[in-house]
């Protein structure tokens, strides 16, 4: 059985926590890692805004537009 959108995005998450931490961490340790970090997370997030236009386009339906920025805390 697929498993349902909350279960990845919760699992998304806990992915992101991780890397987070990973990333702070890291910079706490080498302060100077913090641009090769930076690019990390970048990359990361235009690729994840790229694939969601991307999907937008090819399915004509465009998931930012369903999100209210201002509630996002």
């Amino acid at each position: 059985m697929e498993q349902n959108i909350d279960f990845h995005l919760k699992e998304a998450l806990v992915h992101l926590e991780t890397a987070l931490n990973q990333s702070v961490r890291d910079i706490l340790e080498n302060d100077s890692a913090k641009k090769e970090i930076g690019s990390k997370w970048e990359h990361f997030l235009g690729e994840f805004i790229g694939q969601v236009r991307d999907k937008g386009k090819k399915s004509r339906i465009n998931l930012l537009s369903f999100i209210t920025f201002p509630r996002i805390r």
